[in-house]
């Protein structure tokens, strides 16, 4: 039995041997552990500030973009009215253009006209000295059809060119068109 006794605190000795090596390893295994422990927290302290900056970051983008959307928005806005503006006046500047090309067409009719007048007296004077025919006062209405008359034959008494069947006649512009129709509407009056 002594030796029995001896034996059992022999075992007991080396189990509690192992045990103390085996607390020894878990006490540094602990240790480890905590450090890493108080480090990840400080890499989620890190973590946290960076989120809340990325937030407060995002929703300065956001507010920023939004007022740079107003502020092209408000432009586009401009450039439209200014657009609108401008096609208006190009309208009217070009309403304008065709408007003085016809009367620049019909003082040029008119002053043709009027320069042919003395002219043909001119030849009748050299012809028949004897005849003196008096011009005749025209009004302003008449002057004005005789002019429209004078430029109506010459258009229409224009030849027209030779146009094969394949080739088409260019378009009139639309001066030109407003010009005929305005002296075709002034014979008619």
């Amino acid at each position: 039995m002594a030796i029995a006794n001896l034996l059992i605190n022999v075992v007991m000795a080396g189990l509690l041997l192992v045990t103390i090596g085996y607390c020894w390893v878990l006490n540094r295994r602990i240790k480890v552990l905590q450090d890493s422990k108080s480090e990840l927290a400080q890499l989620l302290k890190h973590f946290d500030e960076s989120t809340l900056r990325a937030s407060e970051s995002i929703i300065a983008l956001q507010t920023a973009s939004k007022k740079i959307g107003e502020n092209i928005q408000t432009r586009i806005d401009k450039a439209n009215y200014v657009l609108d503006d401008l096609s208006l006046a190009i309208d009217k500047g070009n309403k304008l253009n065709n408007q003085i090309e016809a009367s620049v067409a019909v003082s040029r009719a008119r002053s043709r006209v009027m320069a042919e007048q003395p002219a043909e007296q001119d030849v009748d004077d050299e012809e028949e000295v004897e005849e003196v025919k008096p011009v005749p006062v025209l009004s302003s209405k008449e002057k004005t059809t005789a002019s429209l008359e004078a430029v109506l034959k010459r258009v229409v008494g224009r030849s027209k060119p030779a146009v094969e069947e394949n080739e088409k006649q260019p378009p009139r512009s639309r001066s030109e068109q407003e010009l005929l129709n305005m002296l075709k509407a002034g014979l008619k009056g």
